[in-house]
């Protein structure tokens, strides 16, 4: 399940669905002339939710069924707030967690986390004022989202955790030189994957996946690293049972990422090889 502008414009987007490992083209989902983002599966399969600007052009969330992939029907619109709800993620009662984002002035956000019951009711889980990707944890005893923070007199944003009826998060993992979000759990819980992103002045300097298993006495960052090496990896998505084994072979991220980058500018600081005289 993706969101994707082909055959439309740039500014309008829809949801498709493809199989895994099968060579068959993808099937459109949705058609209308708006924007349909960040789609996520209920817990049995039988339905999506997702974030749409039909209503208005603010982000509302929408449920819609499915039957061997395709649309059973409508969407069926679940929230109507004045500003963006995004980013759902879903229990296995049918709790709906999300960002909703307010504008403030032309240039400012306020971004906290809210829960949506089955029966509808809406209630606030986080103050913010800039809490962002919730991900709740198979057995929904748990929340994973990303939250600004200040670590070692850096300013960043980290991944938080909160328990399940809890008012307080903790901090997941400190790594004061990157910026993560986009949490995903594995499906037994044990392991947080994220996007983590290094900014410099020019834009993003590196980026990667990361994971963290939650099962060590002390929580650590890895790096996703195979035999493609080191290259930008964004927005993980988990479909297998996961080897740990493997995963803790991984390096830890802050000191890979520190290799990478001293690499990186060693390579720019070589001088380039004199031209060859000819006779």
């Amino acid at each position: 399940m993706f969101a994707s502008s082909r055959d439309r414009s740039l500014s309008e987007t829809s949801l498709w669905i493809a199989k895994l490992g099968v060579e068959q083209p993808a099937t459109r989902l949705t058609t209308n002339p708006v924007i349909d983002a960040h789609p996520t599966w209920t817990t049995d399969g039988s339905a999506i939710i997702f974030a749409s600007t039909r209503d208005g052009g603010d982000f509302d969330l929408f449920r819609l069924a499915l039957r061997d992939g395709h649309a059973l029907g409508e969407p069926m619109q679940l929230t109507s707030a004045p500003g963006h709800e995004i980013t759902p993620s879903i229990a296995r009662d049918g709790t709906i967690v999300y960002s909703s984002v307010t504008q403030i002035g032309e240039r400012d956000i306020e971004s906290h986390l809210e829960e949506r019951a089955p029966d509808g009711t809406i209630k606030l889980l986080t103050s913010g004022p800039a809490d962002s990707a919730p991900a709740i944890s198979p057995d929904g005893r748990q929340l994973a989202f990303a939250r600004p923070a200040i670590v070692d007199e850096r300013a960043n944003v980290e991944l938080w955790l909160l328990p399940h009826g809890e008012p307080n998060a903790s901090l997941l993992v400190a790594l004061p030189l990157t910026d993560e979000g986009g949490p995903v759990w594995s499906r037994d819980g044990r392991f947080v994957f994220a996007t983590s992103i290094m900014k410099g002045e020019q834009g993003v300097l590196f980026s990667s996946v990361i994971h963290i298993d939650l099962g060590e006495p002390r929580r650590r960052a890895r790096m996703l690293v195979d035999h493609a090496g080191a290259v930008p990896r964004l927005t993980p998505a988990i479909v297998a049972p996961l080897d740990a084994r493997a995963l803790h072979e991984d390096p830890e991220y802050q000191t890979e990422l520190a290799r990478i980058m001293a690499d990186a500018i060693e390579r720019r600081a070589e001088p380039e090889s004199a031209p060859t005289r000819r006779p």
